[in-house]
């Protein structure tokens, strides 16, 4: 048999319950340790179910039974280590989309209240699911230092629970202490008039831009947030917290029994802190990095087959830029900002571009041409129109039978774009959790039921021909894959109703 890592492999489960580990390398080159187990689940169809590894050197050599594995015994020393005797043990599973800087700034520097609850290495953190609630918890965190002048920074604000939070609002909690209020998708930020002052943002810096601002409310959404970004980076963060937020982070990842992740849309570069935290004998998983066009363009080299082949340069067992680059089409799901073509909104406000869509194609197409896999974060089904316009052209124009155009997240599509995708070789990588946390709010609010019950319709991908994958896009969503996997078969909610079951996968196909 193969060899194949061990490092990454081994996660114990049982119902609905995992354990995770890493199994050390053998003593020696050539001892093997034997883990003996009541279950293996192998995710290989020639041999689904085993009930014993052996591990050589950090690889694992042969998957069976104590006694198919006698060969190997008998030719080599062994130890035999019981610690995984009564559990089940399943592969790694991969995360192909999510944002550990992201995850750090929001969950670990921000204090959270969210819709949902959040089992966080930290502590568990109750969800707050109305107005009244959510300006009551916002206060009682306030008033713990009320005579503070530091900023107190918040993530997880979402209208659709919470109505809509504005600068009086925030007012009213503090008119001395900077606050700062993210969207639970991070694409809204909401400040207080003392914020605002500190960071020393003006009026007319905001009238600057047409889209995304609302000046009175202190609202900044989508392309909006260059208003305030800098300011809010330059004077109102914290540049010297001790806990940078990597090590909860990577215990996310691990907890979640994930070997290998994808930083989807941002390439940490040698010597920063997630290259440092991430690169280390202590954390069992690796890091793929896909970045975006601006960073990469910004790289060494005269083409971009040299700016990447200068990237794989500084490459590690651990972190590994790949050949992969990711644009931003529309806006966000949890905001409700994504592009809807026909009927729209049932409230008729209009989704946003992160990027005019006419811009697509061309910006894609030097990196088609060179090779590289191409990811679009895309959550409207008028967005995937403009998607697989794009990809449709660049065929006809530059064939690539194996071209790997990746339509991340997927919240919402028509039955005609399966369809197209399967007969365009697209691919999907969709968010597994959308369903669960937001099919019943969104049945109610903006989107209604029909289409509600057609989020991420992934059974319909899949009989089109579609590959698919699911991620967490942390922290837009917990790194719990089993909980993904749950939600795409079962097409439950978190308030167990079932919707569009048609649209479920297998639990294999999962």
């Amino acid at each position: 048999m193969r060899e194949t890592s061990a490092r990454t492999i081994l996660r114990l489960a049982v119902p609905w319950v995992a354990l995770w580990v890493l199994i050390p390398a053998s003593a020696s080159a050539n001892q093997l340790t034997v883990y003996p187990a009541r279950r293996i689940i192998t995710m290989d169809p020639s041999l689904p179910s085993a009930t014993a590894v052996a591990v050589r050197d950090d690889r694992i050599v042969a998957v069976g039974t104590m006694e198919t594995l006698e060969p190997w015994l008998e030719a080599f020393d062994y130890e035999i280590d019981e610690t995984f005797r009564d559990k089940v043990l399943l592969p790694g599973f991969i995360d192909p989309h999510l944002h550990p800087d992201l995850a750090v700034s929001l969950l670990a520097r921000n204090e959270i209240i969210t819709p949902e609850d959040w089992d966080l290495p930290s502590g568990f953190i109750e969800g707050v699911t109305d107005r009244a609630g959510y300006l009551a918890r916002l206060r009682e965190l306030v008033d713990r230092d009320p005579d503070s002048d530091k900023t107190f920074f918040t993530w997880g604000y979402n209208a659709f629970w919470h109505g809509l939070i504005t600068r009086q609002d925030l007012d009213a909690i503090s008119a001395t202490r900077p606050i700062v209020v993210t969207q639970r998708s991070s694409h809204e930020v909401v400040l207080n008039t003392a914020a605002l002052d500190a960071a020393q943002i003006t009026a007319a810096a905001a009238a600057r831009v047409t889209d995304g601002v609302d000046w009175e409310a202190g609202r900044f959404w989508e392309r909006g947030q260059s208003v305030v970004q800098g300011g809010i980076a330059r004077y109102l963060r914290d540049r010297d917290a001790a806990d940078n937020g990597l090590a909860l982070v990577a215990d996310l990842i691990h907890r979640g029994g994930v070997t290998t992740i994808s930083t989807a849309g941002s390439a940490p570069r040698p010597g920063s802190a997630t290259w440092t935290a991430f690169d280390s004998e202590r954390i069992p998983f690796r890091t793929l990095m896909v970045p975006r066009p601006g960073g990469f363009n910004r790289r060494p080299g005269a083409t971009l087959s040299e700016k990447f082949e200068s990237d794989q340069a500084s490459n590690t067992g651990r972190m590994i830029y790949t050949k992969g680059i990711k644009f931003m089409l529309d806006g966000a799901m949890f905001a409700q900002y994504m592009q809807m073509g026909p009927p729209g909104y049932i409230d008729g406000h209009q989704g946003e571009w992160l990027m005019p869509p006419e811009q697509l194609k061309p910006q894609i197409e030097p990196f088609w041409q060179s090779g590289f896999d191409i990811n679009i974060h895309v959550n409207g089904d008028l967005g995937v129109d403009v998607t697989l316009d794009a990809l449709e052209d660049l065929l006809e124009e530059y064939p690539r039978p194996d071209h790997r155009y990746i339509l991340q997240h997927f919240g919402f599509s028509r039955q005609d774009q399966a369809t197209r995708l399967g007969r365009l070789n697209g691919v999907v990588s969709a968010t597994g959790y959308y369903l669960w946390q937001l099919g019943d709010k969104y049945a109610e609010v903006g989107i209604g039921p029909e289409r509600a019950d057609q989020m991420i319709r992934l059974g319909s991908l899949v009989r089109n021909g579609v590959r698919v994958t699911l991620h967490s896009d942390l922290p837009m969503g917990p790194v719990r894959p089993l909980l993904a996997v749950w939600s795409v078969t079962t097409r439950k909610t978190a308030s167990g109703t079932v919707r569009g079951p048609d649209e479920a996968l297998t639990l294999d196909q999962a």
